[in-house]
């Protein structure tokens, strides 16, 4: 009887490391694919026509990363303008001084514009609508709206990042509220039956005795 619970035991915990093998090696796929798509599409998860090159999940992180990094953009132009900076020379400022996902979406934006293949405010507005976030597409939006009318931007841009850092906070506590839902199934399926074997084999063995 003991032999066999040893077996039990032993078999329970080949099958737990190949579920975690396996997993590993899923993660490991999951970012050679979103390395490639991204070298693949340049800056945008979307190529040239709107066609997506990325997953639902890599896309969500992606808008994530975006979202993350907008209240710090929206900051560094509010400082560059109170420093006495035209919104194009700000925005340019902070295009190539970071190197972050949005940073990067930018710089596209920015390069669109000053080579005249667009005009500022579709660019505004393209990077907003290609960005997928919520804040940004406000921000795009009422910055070209203060452009075309003049409005000074300074307290709008403060209520922007207030409102970013807001939205980011609050998706970033749903993903940890979901966190203990997705726990459940590992710990009911590696966790649980190790310790009923665990605390049950004892009792089993004395009943039998």
């Amino acid at each position: 009887m003991e032999a066999i619970l040893v077996a039990a035991v032993g078999l329970f915990a080949v099958i737990a490391f190949a579920n975690l093998f396996s997993w590993g090696v899923d993660c490991r796929r999951e970012i050679r694919r979103r390395k490639r798509a991204r070298s693949a599409s340049g800056v945008l998860p979307w190529g040239s026509e709107g066609r997506r090159v990325l997953s639902h999940r890599q896309k969500e992180a992606y808008e994530l990363a975006l979202e993350r990094h907008a209240p710090e953009m929206i900051d560094a132009l509010a400082l560059g303008m109170r420093a006495g900076m035209s919104f194009e020379r700000a925005f340019r400022s902070y295009c190539f001084r970071f190197d972050d996902e949005l940073a990067l979406l930018c710089r596209q934006a920015c390069l669109k514009w000053e080579s005249g293949l667009v005009s500022r405010d579709d660019a505004l507005l393209e990077l907003g609508m290609h960005s997928g976030v919520a804040s940004l597409e406000r921000f795009a939006s009422n910055v070209v709206r203060c452009l075309r009318f003049g409005s000074p931007m300074n307290r709008m841009l403060e209520a922007l990042a207030s409102e970013a850092r807001g939205c980011y906070r609050a998706k970033m506590e749903e993903k940890v509220a979901k966190a203990p839902v997705k726990m459940l199934v590992p710990t009911a399926v590696l966790i649980l039956p190790a310790m009923l074997i665990v605390v049950m084999a004892p009792v089993f063995l004395g009943f039998v005795q």
